[in-house]
């Protein structure tokens, strides 16, 4: 098979490579879908293995090459010696893999692409003293403003995408790479909402847009939040989505998984301000034993 552009017509096919097989976001369809226009995501089936290469600011990588089952491990390690001796850098590679890929290649962490999880109780219902900060906020949040939570709708979308055009437009993302290509893959991941089975939130005051979210559960116990932003001069805003997201849309979940830090000094502290249980390993392949 030849290289392939990832789109949404491929939703099916990575899906059966890819679904509920891992707790890291990195090979969840929507992730892939919302870096594939940013990062010129390609991909191949080769051998029942599935490769996707991307491109970030002229630096070419690849993701871990996704075997459909583990019996086509010893050619899954053949396809990333390929990669290796062609140069491409071979990352995201999750922590329940390292022990079968470290016989045969060096594998370094990568602290700035860890995943953060979380107890979708704590985080929905800030139970414990660790919590009193965030909770505060929620409450100051409740009494400053006249305040509403709805679900993202075929009704409401379109705000949600003016939102996120203004939000973008403020932050100056056409001259900050990330947040350029992030910016795209959030307006493909809205116009096929869904499409990709996603749920969203949105919280308002005065019936204005202050802040949204995207998710989605992407196994029995765990949901991944893909997207969170909001306006920093309705002070609680972020933390009032966060919380009330989870309460309404994932009952009966017990994790959350947030994503990495990207190496933001600012969003690691907000990160680990929130008490994770765990933090989810990953490494990338530098080379073969």
């Amino acid at each position: 098979m030849d290289w392939k552009k990832l789109t949404i017509e491929d939703k099916e096919l990575i899906d059966n490579f890819t679904k509920g097989k891992f707790r890291t976001c990195d090979y969840n369809f929507t992730n892939l879908f919302l870096w594939s226009q940013g990062e010129n995501l390609h991909y191949k089936i080769e051998n029942d293995i599935l490769i996707v290469c991307g491109t970030f600011v002229e630096d070419e990588y690849c993701f871990m090459p996704i075997p459909k089952d583990e019996s086509v491990i010893g050619a899954m390690k053949n396809i990333i010696k390929e990669l290796l001796q062609n140069n491409k850098k071979i990352v995201l590679v999750p922590e329940e893999w390292k022990d079968k890929l470290e016989d045969t290649f060096i594998l370094e962490e990568r602290r700035d692409s860890y995943d953060y999880i979380y107890s979708i109780e704590s985080l929905a219902y800030l139970k414990g003293r660790k919590y009193a900060k965030k909770k505060n906020r929620v409450h100051n949040f409740m009494k400053s403003y006249n305040y509403s939570y709805e679900p993202v709708t075929a009704e409401n979308i379109g705000e949600v995408i003016d939102f996120q055009t203004n939000w973008c437009h403020d932050k100056e993302c056409e001259i900050i790479p990330v947040l350029r290509n992030e910016n795209m893959g959030i307006l493909n991941l809205l116009h096929n909402f869904n499409v990709l089975g996603i749920k969203g939130g949105i919280l308002r005051v005065e019936g204005k847009i202050v802040a949204y979210t995207l998710g989605e559960a992407i196994n029995d116990e765990y949901v991944v939040i893909h997207i969170e932003k909001g306006l920093n001069n309705y002070v609680g805003s972020y933390q009032m989505i966060n919380m009330t997201f989870l309460e309404k849309e994932f009952t009966g979940y017990k994790y959350v998984n947030r994503e990495d830090d990207f190496g933001d000094e600012g969003l690691r502290e907000a990160k680990e301000s929130y008490h994770p249980l765990e933090l989810l390993k990953k490494y990338e392949i530098i080379g073969i034993k």
